[in-house]
């Protein structure tokens, strides 16, 4: 849908150009161009490797030289002009292209073939010298061939490569003459949306582009008779309408799995797979049959020759058009699926189907609209429509998607105050609850930003800047469509490799398949499932950015030419450098980040590994993706990372005062992720706090307390003081049971009771065995303890309580007595504060 806004530009800029061959479209060219390259090469390859099978031949080679040079000293001249329009860039690119990949595929074929030859002279060895005995004379006319050969092919590459760097220089100055035409045009002032003159004149081009329309179906008409008789005309139109037919009876066919689930029962169980899947069956055949019938259809006409030039040109853009309107409605209606709820992927399962309808029809009117305007300028191209038409044409397009922006952002504002009131009621009720309230925070996030675009828009349209707003609103279009086909893919790829290989007999018949366990299917279905959304995620940032004519590289341009500079040093920093450079390190930081969760807690817990080098190894992929991010960043501002480690030596006698113990925290927590003295889960007792580590951090470790508390932990106290680790070797720990008995006790019964206690616990281990000792002849009692090893310290308290109720109850069954200290209270002198107790005190003893 982006090549609309590219074809309004390619009008404007052939308004103002001579050299023009209305037979070709801009993407055509580079397109043609790529694919003809790596043919021709894969050609050459071939002809070169039949050749290389009996003998060397370098003048084929040598000759193919004299072609490609010529065809690069015809597009170099080509390029002095200095009224080129984009479409003849095209032209010269796609004459420039196959005879790199050419060239490229003949260096690479014949490199090896002149290392064969030194190697094969290096054998041979120099020519002896005047006292060595005379050497055989094959060697010396072998030593000779090979050096003439080897003399002639090193010229030869020689040659060949001082040409291959001379069509890349010409590819590169192309790119850049075709970036300054786009940001040229996209920068050009115009007349403002709001001068009447604008849409005067447009208004007043109108009936000519009509009868140009009418001259031109005149011509079609006329080339048709010469073409065709008139029963074979009829016989096409029958043609055309059985294409049709076709493709509607094949759609009809593929949808056959959806009106299916449609019948279903609207409270029947569907798995998440089988939503996904139809959604993307739902995309994949609305996008695919009209734009099918159309292409055979025109091929069609195009096979019995019936289509002049000019009506094949305008064909290009009816496809494009048809393409643009199918392939949006139909990702939108996959997507949203306003009339069919239970087909709503994930979390949009959840959005209430007003807003699904209310977002459905706006973004098919959208899209319709952009369609249209891409036909439209087709046709101005074609016609070679007056500037003032194409200018009124790319006003109205803008007006239009900023009017529908404006309505829906409006509704969705309407939306949310209605539904504020029942979903403050039912935030806690069920799931679906949780989806809704997802959707509706992402579509709040987003209309803030869309109305500074619409803002935006609207300025550059009241400025003068037609194609900037144009090319702004039809981009933020091809941007929500992008989004939604990159939420589809994502969710496909989600329910193929991860719900799908997470449990259920496809994860087992997968597991049984590869002959691995099921934790190693998981780990390989998130690894894919990485990788693909990933790669869905390039090929949506580079649709939305550009096109053959448009790249991420065109907007840095244009962006550092609409600003200014200034030096630092040999340095100059663009406000676009500064702008690209902040937007990439943040960008950069949330991937770093996102990747560190990702591999946090999707990744690494399906591995063997212990929790505590899971977390070390997160922690150490974000600080290193961080650290590349700000160098690339740093880089992009065109700093010296050398001047920075000069600064940064400079800056260290500060560091060491000011910032000593945030650096000693620092340098700590890189030393316990290395090294993990301790780790996430220990158990440690450190400056009196006893609990769990949590999170190990640069700057602190998290310790939770056993009464839930979080205390953060300086990492140079964790390396330079002293630190108790329960759990570090292994989770056991010892638990000792203090017991005090009287003189008259049998001290070998109390031990044995002491034991069995201990034995008969189920987390007290057997070996080591508990052991009961005498420690002390107290004043009134044996004092005995009771030491065993319990299998978790995480119990050893309850173990303890345990052996405690125990040791009382078996005491008390075998009568052996425990002593207590006697207390008594004397009546006597009133102590202060504490009333007398008169007549009623006595003496007590407890």
């Amino acid at each position: 849908m982006s090549f609309a806004f590219d074809r309004a530009l390619g009008v404007m800029s052939a308004r103002r150009t001579t050299w023009r061959r209305p037979s070709r479209t801009v993407s055509a060219g580079s397109a043609l161009a790529f694919f003809a390259s790596l043919l021709m090469a894969f050609l050459l390859a071939a002809s070169f490797g039949a050749a290389g099978a009996q003998e060397i031949d370098q003048s084929v080679f040598k000759s193919r030289l004299e072609g490609w040079r010529a065809i690069v000293d015809s597009v170099e001249a080509g390029l002095g002009r200095d009224d080129l329009s984009p479409i003849n860039l095209d032209e010269l690119r796609a004459r420039v292209d196959p005879v790199r990949g050419e060239l490229e595929a003949a260096i690479g074929l014949f490199d090896p073939r002149l290392s064969d030859l030194q190697k094969r002279m290096q054998e041979i060895g120099d020519k002896p010298g005047p006292d060595a005995p005379p050497e055989d004379p094959s060697i010396t006319q072998e030593r000779d061939q090979l050096a003439a050969r080897i003399t002639e092919l090193d010229a030869t590459l020689k040659q060949g490569r001082l040409l291959k760097v001379r069509a890349d220089q010409l590819a590169d100055r192309i790119t850049s003459r075709r970036r300054a035409i786009f940001t040229d045009t996209l920068l050009a002032s115009t007349n403002s949306v709001l001068d009447p003159d604008l849409w005067i004149t447009a208004a007043r081009s109108i009936p000519v582009e009509l009868r140009g329309i009418g001259y031109l179906l005149g011509d079609w008409s006329a080339y048709a008779n010469i073409r065709m008789r008139v029963s074979g005309q009829i016989a096409l139109t029958f043609g055309v309408i059985a294409i049709i037919i076709a493709v509607v009876l094949l759609r009809r066919a593929l949808r056959r799995p959806l009106r299916h689930f449609d019948r279903e029962p609207a409270d029947a169980p569907a798995s998440r797979l089988r939503v996904v899947s139809l959604a993307a069956l739902e995309a994949v055949v609305g996008a695919g049959a009209a734009p099918l019938a159309t292409a055979a259809s025109i091929a069609l006409l195009n096979a019995f020759d019936v289509l002049p030039p000019r009506i094949r040109e305008i064909s290009q853009g009816l496809l494009l058009a048809v393409t643009i309107a199918a392939v949006g409605v139909a990702l939108a209606y996959a997507v949203l699926a306003p009339d069919r709820p239970r087909r709503r992927v994930l979390l949009l399962a959840g959005m209430n189907d007003d807003i699904a309808r209310l977002l459905y029809r706006h973004t098919a009117a959208a899209v319709w609209i952009l369609a249209a305007v891409a036909f439209v300028s087709t046709l101005h191209r074609t016609l070679v429509a007056p500037l003032q038409l194409t200018v009124a044409t790319n006003a109205l397009l803008a007006l239009l998607l900023v009017a529908i922006a404006a309505r829906v952002l409006r509704a969705l504002g309407r939306a949310e105050d209605d539904e504020e009131a029942p979903a403050a009621a039912n935030a806690t009720t069920a799931e679906g609850n949780g989806e809704e309230a997802v959707v509706s925070s992402a579509l709040r996030w987003i209309r803030l930003p869309m109305w500074i675009l619409n803002a935006g828009v609207l300025g550059a349209l009241v400025a003068g800047y037609v194609n900037l707003a144009s090319f702004l609103a039809s981009r933020t279009l091809v941007a929500v469509v992008m989004a939604a086909t990159l939420y589809l893919v994502i969710a496909l790829i989600n329910a193929v490799f991860i719900d799908s290989l997470s449990q259920g007999p496809r994860a087992k018949w997968a597991a049984k398949t590869l002959g691995v366990r099921h934790g190693s299917v998981e780990l390989i279905g998130v690894l894919v499932a990485g990788f693909l959304k990933a790669v869905a995620i390039i090929i949506a940032c580079i649709m939305v950015v550009g096109t053959w004519g448009t790249s991420t590289a065109d907007l840095r341009d244009f962006v550092s030419r609409i600003t200014f500079g200034f030096t630092i040093g040999s340095s100059t920093i663009t406000l676009g450098d500064v702008f690209g450079a902040l937007v990439f390190l943040i960008i950069g930081i949330a991937v770093a980040r996102g990747i560190q969760r990702w591999v946090g807690a999707a990744l690494l817990p399906r591995t063997a590994l212990d929790p505590g080098l899971q977390n070390s190894i997160s922690t150490i992929i974000g600080y290193v993706g961080s650290i590349a991010v700000v160098a690339i960043a740093m880089g992009q501002l065109g700093l010296n990372l050398e001047n920075i480690a000069l600064v940064a030596g400079a800056l260290s006698v500060g560091i060491g005062f000011g910032l000593q113990s945030i650096v000693s925290n620092f340098v700590s927590g890189l030393i316990l992720l290395a090294e993990r003295p301790i780790r996430v889960g220990d158990m440690i007792l450190v400056k009196g706090e006893e609990g769990y580590v949590r999170r190990i951090s640069v700057r602190a470790t998290e310790i939770e307390t056993f009464d839930r508390a979080m205390v953060l932990i300086p990492n140079s106290d964790l390396i330079t003081g002293m630190v108790k680790n329960f759990t570090h070797a292994n989770t056991t720990g010892r638990v000792i049971v203090p017991v005090n008995v009287t003189y008259d006790s049998d001290p070998e019964e109390v031990r044995d009771i002491l034991i069995g206690c201990a034995c008969d616990h189920p987390q007290v281990l057997r070996s080591p065995p508990p052991r009961v000792f005498l420690m002390k002849f107290g004043d009134a009692s044996l004092q005995f303890e009771l030491r065993c090893v319990v299998a978790n310290v995480d119990y050893a308290l309850t173990v303890k309580s345990d052996l405690h109720f125990a040791v009382f109850d078996r005491l008390k069954a075998a009568k052996i007595g425990m002593p207590y200290t006697p207390w008594s209270i004397y009546r006597g002198q009133p102590i202060r504060g504490i009333p007398d107790l008169g007549d009623e005190a006595g003496d007590v003893s407890t």
